[in-house]
């Protein structure tokens, strides 16, 4: 079976460099420029997504609002958050009240990126 992580951020760019990091991983990575198309990908590949990982400044739906979709419709798949913009507040508040795994700050050293997926991956709960 493929494990998949989908890649949620709106710049190419960063989508880009997360790819390249995780390549020779066992990971495919699914990209998404925003919380619509993170969705779809969800829909269409929920049981083989290891992990989810979020950005939280994005145009339309917020990160913060596409991680509690993620968390409400597929609780048992782990998140991660990456942003450009940290937060101390914001950072506690996802710990504290959410099933985030992880919160990354850009841009990420590849070794800090690739521990924290297969992390996230380990502790994804396959049955509940």
């Amino acid at each position: 079976m493929k494990h998949h992580i989908v890649v949620l951020d709106d710049e190419a760019e960063v989508r880009a460099a997360i790819r390249l990091q995780l390549k020779d991983t066992r990971f495919e990575i699914l990209e998404a420029e925003n919380a619509q198309q993170a969705i779809e990908l969800l829909s269409d590949y929920a049981i083989t997504v290891d992990v989810i990982i979020c950005d939280v400044r994005m145009p339309g739906i917020s990160g913060v609002e596409a991680v509690e979709h993620f968390q409400r419709e597929y609780p048992n798949t782990p998140v991660i958050v990456l942003t450009g913009f940290p937060d101390v507040a914001l950072a506690v508040d996802f710990m504290k009240k959410s099933d985030v795994v992880d919160y990354l700050t850009k841009p990420v050293e590849k070794q800090k990126l690739v521990a924290a997926v297969e992390k996230a991956a380990q502790g994804r709960k396959l049955f509940e």
